[in-house]
C-alpha cells in the first residue's frame, strides 16, 4: 500500500487550536488540545498513555526510522491520533492520577 499525503486524501490539517477531529473511531488533534479536552496537562497525558500501554496511531513528535531532523515536541505543534478505545484507557489512567473528590 502506498502512503498518500493528507492533501491528496482531502484531509485538512489541524489549523485551529482547540479542535479534535473524529472519523471512523480515530480521533486526531494537537497534543495541547488533547490535554485541554481531557482536563489535564500535556505531560500528564503522555505519562498516562505510557502507563496504559497506548501507542498513538500517529505521533508527529516521534522520529521515523532514518530521519535525521528533530520532530516537534511543543504541545501546540505536536499532533497525535488515537482510537476511541485508547482514549478510554487513557482516561481511566488519568482518573487514577487525580481521583474525583466527593463532597462530605
Amino acid at each position: 500500500m502506498r502512503s498518500r499525503s493528507a492533501r491528496s486524501q482531502k484531509v485538512q490539517p489541524h489549523t485551529r487550536s482547540g479542535e479534535l477531529t473524529s472519523q471512523s473511531g480515530i480521533i486526531t488533534g494537537r497534543l495541547a488540545d488533547w490535554a485541554d479536552a481531557l482536563e489535564t496537562t500535556s505531560d500528564e497525558l503522555l505519562e498516562a498513555m505510557q502507563r496504559a500501554g497506548v501507542e498513538p496511531l500517529i505521533d508527529t513528535g516521534t522520529s521515523k526510522d532514518g530521519e535525521g531532523h528533530q520532530r516537534p515536541t511543543n504541545p501546540e505543534l505536536r499532533c497525535i491520533a488515537l482510537t476511541e478505545g485508547d482514549v478510554g484507557r487513557i482516561t481511566a489512567e488519568l482518573l487514577e492520577i487525580a481521583p474525583v473528590q466527593m463532597p462530605r
